[in-house]
């Protein structure tokens, strides 16, 4: 069973978290309450309010135990931020975080984490269904 952080509690965030809590343990993050009570009750982790670039927010979190960080705030900056702190204080093995700023794509890849930009996923779908 994989501990898995999930920051931001979005569309993206709220769907991640329902679907990986149902076999491992997670906890998502979020500074809006609203946000994470819109989880529902298929949700089987743990919540936490708060912003993730306060390490005390992280540690609440389990950033010590967490086996993956995915980091889907909407900023690419705190973002990245917030992914360097896991990798070098923590040392979280697997982070990926979504980038809205093709690029950035590279600069963050290059950093070894997993880089998720929807229009570059969008276009590689489009082009696998119609070429």
């Amino acid at each position: 069973m994989k501990y898995i952080i999930i920051v931001g509690c979005g569309k993206t965030g709220r769907e991640l978290a329902v679907a990986f809590s149902l076999q491992d343990n997670v906890v998502i993050v979020d500074i809006n309450q609203h946000a994470l009570n819109s989880l529902g009750e298929d949700f089987n982790g743990k919540k936490i309010l708060g912003n993730a670039l306060d390490v005390d927010v992280l540690e609440k979190a389990g950033i010590k135990e967490a086996d993956i960080l995915v980091l889907l705030t909407g900023n690419d900056n705190l973002n990245i931020v917030i992914s360097k702190v896991a990798k070098k204080r923590y040392n979280v093995k697997k982070i990926a975080l979504q980038v809205y700023d093709t690029s950035k794509k590279k600069i963050f890849s290059e950093q070894g984490l997993i880089i998720v930009n929807k229009t570059y996923i969008l276009v590689e779908v489009f082009k696998k269904c119609l070429l």
